[in-house]
């Protein structure tokens, strides 16, 4: 248990199992970068793109999953790493969270697959964020099944606190949750009830248990001894793991933590470590060519959360989201999965051993403070989150480019940030940084009105800027409510990615792609194989084949590429589309219509 040899990405354990395809999965996630967010479609994706960067491929695959995924964040705590397009068909799948006690802290993914009638059931939950740091982490993997006659009643009360999470998640979200969606995670909620899990070996039982929710309660830690991985600490949070052990407590955290902690706090029986510097430089991270891995590319810093606690009936193990701290164990909204099985093999002892010479002791008095620069900017962070969760809305004007209203909830204005210490705030469009204003305004009438802008431009995402007046800043993400959108917006997001004949022949393939099974394989589908094949001979599927086929079907992604082929015709763009394709597409929309029974 928690060995450091056995790493996994988390876009590999989303993976549908083999011959399965998603049906529907929820995540929620404390930070949430939209850049990295983009990386989850692609998990989902039936079939394997040959090149990271592949923008359409990555489009197609979000595409696919728009309608089944859910991302739950903590309002203030969403960012944007690299910048792309693509993260505009995120916009109905990222929900913030606020809450008026504690964060939302959770990283948990609930999963179905399907595969005709048979389904399959995934949980995951673990201390990493969906952001692209590269901490040393842990995650649990659940996979389960439905359960059968005899073992619903015995399901239902191990899955309850997972079950009433899921109900609960929409009603924690800034913005309401549209019906269809909310529905859809209410009825997975219900298959989640009645899932049995496998148990990994050599566990002989699992817990869920949920914190900072209504009727939650603190599991019993009580044992002989035990052992905290957190990378932040508290004195009460420490205090009140420690209290039912009766021997040592060995804690591994990081120096600043164990640094902070009261000196009554570190007594005899608490033996202290940090990561050691072959937890970011070794001879393990060698690459398979024999060289070391670049360091962006390493684990560095720990970000791992665990209890593990020796008692009379074996090692009990709790991983998931939740510091040592107090605020993480009660008031904040957290989940940790508890494992039992033998102490031989997950006790204490047996999880210092394997963690092995990555941990060292580490020597400390105790009694530091926290220097003012670091107090204000958790004041700073904290004022961001509130005025995150605050509700923004933007109110689309037609015109020639369009004009856009912002404003937020009566709560949220500048005079308020002027009472928070002397900040100053400042917002724009994520897609416009010059479109902006220092105004919240905190009604439709006295909104900011941005004008100029193009339709592709159009975005519910809006950055949010915080300044106080010793110069440190802090940054945030806003999803808006966005007012009388424009149908067709998507669609000139997805014409800016049609820069030549290939890329358009490229999107159209993937929008007609049926099969989903490694027909994929190039990256290119040049104009000129458009009635066969891509460029390379029978590496890819040639849009001829994928139109006639999806006649054949009666494929949505018919209907898809219809609406991409109008929108560049009616703005001018008919350069991108191939010689010849006018009349092959007249010919199989006219199937199309009547196959379909279809009058348009």
């Amino acid at each position: 248990m928690l060995e450091p040899q056995s790493r996994a990405a988390l876009t590999e354990q989303l993976k549908p199992p083999t011959g399965f395809e998603l049906s529907h999965a929820v995540g929620t996630t404390f930070t949430l970068d939209l850049a990295t967010a983009l990386a989850v479609p692609l998990s989902f994706a039936s079939h394997r793109l040959s090149a990271q960067d592949d923008t359409l491929g990555v489009l197609d695959a979000i595409r696919r999953a728009a309608d089944r995924v859910d991302v739950f964040a903590q309002a203030g705590e969403i960012s944007m790493g690299a910048r792309s397009d693509l993260v505009a068909f995120l916009e109905p799948m990222v929900h913030p969270v606020a809450l008026r006690r504690g964060l939302f802290h959770p990283k948990v993914w609930f999963l179905e697959y399907r595969a005709g009638d048979r389904a399959a059931y995934r949980f995951l939950c673990a201390s990493r964020n969906l952001t692209a740091d590269r901490s040393w982490d842990a995650v649990v993997r659940l996979d389960g099944a439905p359960a059968g006659p005899g073992e619903k009643r015995e399901a239902a009360a191990m899955n309850r606190p997972l079950v009433e999470l899921l109900r609960r998640l929409p009603s924690l979200a800034v913005h309401s949750v549209h019906p269809d969606r909310r529905a859809r995670i209410d009825e997975l909620a219900e298959r989640f009830r009645n899932v049995v899990w496998e148990q990994p070996d050599p566990m002989r039982s699992i817990a869920f248990h949920v914190f900072g929710v209504p009727g939650a309660s603190a599991p019993d830690l009580h044992g002989k001894r035990a052992l905290i991985v957190s990378p932040f600490l508290s004195d009460d949070g420490l205090r009140m793991l420690r209290s039912g052990v009766r021997t040592e407590t060995h804690v591994l955290s990081r120096a600043e933590s164990l640094d902070r902690l009261r000196p009554s706090s570190l007594d005899a029986k608490l033996s202290p470590y940090v990561l050691d510097e072959a937890a970011t430089y070794s001879p393990d991270d060698a690459d398979d060519h024999g060289g070391f891995v670049p360091p962006g590319e390493r684990l560095a810093g720990l970000h791992a959360k665990a209890v593990v606690v020796d008692r009379l009936d074996g090692a009990h193990v709790f991983l998931g989201s939740a510091n040592a701290t107090d605020a993480g164990w009660q008031s904040n909204v957290e989940v940790m999965v508890e494992f039992v099985g033998p102490i031989p093999r997950i006790g204490v002892e047996a999880t210092l051993d394997a963690l092995g010479e990555l941990k060292e002791e580490y020597a400390t008095t105790g009694g530091s403070e926290p220097d003012a620069k670091e107090e204000a900017e958790r004041k700073l962070e904290a004022f961001v989150r509130a005025l995150a969760g605050a509700r923004f809305s933007i109110r689309v004007l037609p015109a020639g480019p369009y004009a856009l209203r912002v404003w937020a909830e009566d709560s949220v204005t500048s005079a308020s940030a002027s009472r928070a210490g002397g900040v100053s705030i400042r917002w724009r469009l994520l897609t416009r940084p010059d479109l902006g204003s220092s105004i919240v305004s905190g009604s439709e009438a006295e909104a900011i009105l941005l004008q100029g802008v193009q339709l592709a431009e159009i975005t519910p995402f809006v950055v949010l800027v915080a300044r106080d007046t010793a110069g440190n800043e802090r940054r945030t993400i806003v999803l808006a409510r966005l007012l009388d959108d424009i149908e067709s917006r998507h669609d000139a997001i997805i014409a800016r990615q049609l820069t030549d004949r290939s890329a358009f022949v490229r999107l159209l393939t993937l929008l007609l792609d049926l099969s989903g099974a490694g027909t994929l394989t190039t990256s290119g589908s040049g104009a000129a194989g458009f009635f066969g094949t891509a460029d390379a001979p029978g590496a890819g599927t040639g849009l001829f084949e994928a139109l006639v086929r999806a006649v054949g079907e009666g494929h949505h992604g018919l209907a898809d590429a219809r609406r991409i082929v109008d929108y560049l015709r009616d703005h001018d763009e008919d350069a991108v589309l191939p010689d010849g394709f006018d009349e092959l597409w007249s010919q199989v929309w006219s199937a199309h219509l009547e196959l379909t029974g279809s009058h348009a």
